[in-house]
């Protein structure tokens, strides 16, 4: 299929028979479509690398497996969308709406998702080290098996979201809202969690070996078999939370912290059983 223009698809949005298939396979990189409405097409298996789409209302369109590397998409519209196996690596997505939209194994590897609206996403298996998601609004997004290794979540908002068997060693969730989250059987080896909010969280199996926690509150979340090797965990809130079976051996914790948790079989800090 011939490259086409800003121009070109001004001229094609016009034409009825364009709303379905007819752009799947387009050739559009580096092309402005800033501010268009797409909200009709088909953009699967697209070339739009390095593309402008800045501010586009595209509400319900499908760019499954199209290339979006380093395009700028930021404060676009692409609520509802099936972005399945997109990749986007380097892709500007800040303030970007995505609420409801497929992302299942889209590769958003050093993507910029600055206050992105991600709520009930499908992200699962999705690849996003080193992503940049400060604020980023995650409520009951599926996270379940993605890879987010060195990713930003300052501040983000992962509240009742699927997040098992996800990896986010070397991750900054400080300040993150995660109550209620599904993290179970996740790895956060190195993760920095400094005040981030757990209450409620399902943590059973997680691995925050050697994390920064200070702060935090795990406050009546499911501990139990997580492994806390190492992690600094001072100040962290663990009322009424389950540490069932839970490793905190070489953690630095308060041990006021652990008087209203409930202990059993747990690996203390030096090594005893409680």
């Amino acid at each position: 299929m011939a490259e086409l223009t800003r121009r070109d698809v001004i001229l094609l949005l016009g034409s009825v028979p364009f709303a379905e298939d007819v752009r799947a396979g387009a050739r559009l990189a580096g092309v402005d479509l800033s501010g268009l409405d797409l909200r009709r097409l088909n953009f699967s298996f697209a070339d739009l690398r390095g593309a402008n789409l800045q501010g586009v209302q595209a509400a319900g369109a499908r760019f499954d497996f199209a290339l979006l590397d380093e395009a700028d998409c930021s404060e676009a519209d692409f609520a509802g969308c099936s972005m399945r196996a997109v990749q986007a690596r380097a892709g500007r997505f800040c303030h970007a709406r995505l609420s409801s939209t497929v992302l299942a194994e889209a590769v958003l590897e050093a993507s910029d998702l600055i206050g992105a609206d991600l709520r009930g996403a499908d992200l699962q298996a999705a690849r996003l080290a080193r992503a940049d998601l400060r604020a980023a609004d995650l409520t009951r997004a599926n996270l379940s098996r993605a890879r987010l290794m060195s990713a930003a979540l300052t501040d983000a908002d992962l509240s009742a979201a699927v997040a098992s068997g996800v990896e986010l060693n070397d991750a900054n969730l400080d300040e993150a809202v995660c109550q209620g989250i599904d993290l179970s059987q996740s790895h956060l080896l190195r993760a920095s969690l400094v005040n981030a909010r757990l209450q409620y969280a399902n943590l059973r199996e997680c691995n925050f070996s050697e994390s920064l926690m200070t702060g935090a509150d795990l406050s009546d979340s499911d501990c139990s078999r997580a492994i806390f090797r190492g992690a600094q965990l001072s100040r962290v809130c663990f009322e009424r939370a389950n540490l069932s079976y839970a490793v905190l051996r070489g953690a630095i914790v308060d041990g006021e912290s652990l008087l209203r948790a409930v202990l059993n079989q747990t690996v203390l800090p030096g090594g005893e059983d409680r």
